[in-house]
């Protein structure tokens, strides 16, 4: 049962963050916002591991690090692996969520206070990146790209469920 239910999480993060990922380029091609600069990422990351703090990096004047597109890509699923676990475990263990399209959108929606309030700040855009040209449409981008993130969770999560 926990061999079946590692399995199932590890193919619902990779469809999950796969779908995600596919979205912010399709709506970027239609107009949309740029999709997330994981390279970006992957040399916040980097900063906060060489430098010991989250928050006060000057990541566009720091030089760039040899891998960093690798890591933000690697560190990108691997938070889409946490968000899958726990929805897994608030669905299996807490019986707080269910897979369903509902529950999914609802996980999605609130778990973009992460982005708003952690991410953006920490990368130098501040809350509900309201450092940047255009922070509402960031804002509402993340709150629609996380919410399509949650119900994709749910949905795989309740069709490898049932296979």
């Amino acid at each position: 049962m926990l061999v079946n239910s590692a399995i199932s999480i590890a193919v619902v993060t990779v469809l999950s963050v796969g779908i995600l990922d596919i979205w912010q380029c399709v709506t970027h091609r239609m107009g949309g916002l740029l999709p997330t600069n994981w390279a970006i990422v992957g040399r916040w990351l980097m900063a906060v591991i060489n430098h010991h703090k989250i928050l006060n990096h000057p990541l566009q004047n720091m030089p760039a690090h040899p891998n960093e597109l690798m890591i933000g890509w690697v560190f990108h699923y691997f938070i889409g692996f946490f968000y899958v676990v726990l929805y897994f475990l608030l669905w299996k263990t807490f019986g707080i969520l269910t897979p369903t399209w509902r529950d999914g959108l609802i996980f999605g929606m609130l778990s973009v206070v992460v982005p708003w309030f952690f991410f953006m700040p920490a990368m130098g855009a501040g809350l509900m990146g309201r450092k940047t040209p255009r922070p509402l449409a960031l804002s509402i981008s993340a709150l629609v790209v996380h919410s399509v993130f949650g119900v994709s969770i749910a949905l795989l999560l309740g069709w490898i469920s049932k296979s």
